[in-house]
């Protein structure tokens, strides 16, 4: 059976589905039941030994806590952050979120809307905080992290200019991390290779050395894993890091920016 005939039963993207199969992604009760039933595994004994091993492997998931709260794509987002050992990517309009702090998190979140936090989005804004910690993880080696960050990221007031300036105070705090490099593309650097669209490819350590490239919008989540794929963006990373300023400008420019809103 292709991949695709058993991710269409799934009702997701085949990438998914091979995650799964090769030991990459955990996978839920639900999705695993639906595999069971489509691969015509009927023996209760058998059924029930491939369900025990799937919550023991969920088990130790920090993120188990909040299945029911949020879609399965922000499920897939962290426990992929949490089994790779490098990231690197471009935001060109905002903070990524394993930057933010918690109140840009909630303007983000909030999305201009005022008033209290409903369950769900307080869930999103717990789990953005708790994907922070892969940075400085000890249980195993810190993510690495090499961001691209577009100045309109700067400069977008979300949550307001203390909001931003809070926001960007603690930008130069995270790109002190020894295992983060942070590099702004200036408004000066013109058109880059790739367009104006945001991008993260997330590197598996050895000996598998395989990537992924995640695509975002406001809707959905779209996953690349084709070679072709993930050699195109890994270009155009490359040119964008390339195109923009040091690492040491870059804090420079930050902190600049962060005290124009002092200044307001």
């Amino acid at each position: 059976m292709l991949l695709e005939a058993a991710a269409e039963q799934l009702s997701c993207h085949a990438a998914k589905v091979s995650r799964i199969e090769s030991g990459r992604s955990g996978i839920r009760q639900l999705d695993l039941k639906a595999l069971l039933d489509l691969y015509g595994v009927v023996d209760p004994g058998e059924r029930e030994s491939w369900l025990a091993l799937a919550r023991e492997s969920r088990r130790q998931r920090w993120w188990r806590v909040l299945e029911d709260q949020l879609p399965q794509e922000f499920l897939d987002l962290v426990g992929l952050e949490d089994e790779v050992s490098e990231c690197r990517g471009f935001q060109p309009a905002i903070i990524p979120g394993l930057f933010q702090t918690k109140a840009y998190a909630t303007a983000v979140i909030q999305g201009g809307v005022p008033g209290s936090l409903d369950e769900s989005q307080q869930a999103k804004v717990r789990l953005r905080m708790e994907r922070q910690k892969a940075l400085t993880r000890e249980d195993s080696v810190p993510l690495k992290v090499w961001m691209v960050l577009g100045e309109a990221a700067l400069r977008q007031q979300v949550g307001g200019p203390r909001v931003l300036r809070e926001q960007l105070r603690h930008l130069v705090e995270v790109a002190r991390l020894p295992n983060v490099t942070l590099q702004v593309l200036p408004f000066t650097a013109g058109a880059c290779q790739g367009g104006p669209y945001p991008f993260l490819i997330y590197s598996f350590p050895p000996p598998a050395g395989f990537e992924v490239v995640l695509l975002e919008n406001f809707a959905s989540h779209a996953y690349l894993e084709s070679r072709e794929d993930t050699v195109r963006l890994g270009g155009a990373f490359d040119h964008l890091r390339a195109a923009a300023l040091s690492a040491l400008d870059s804090e420079s420019r930050i902190s600049e920016i962060a005290e124009e809103l002092t200044d307001q």
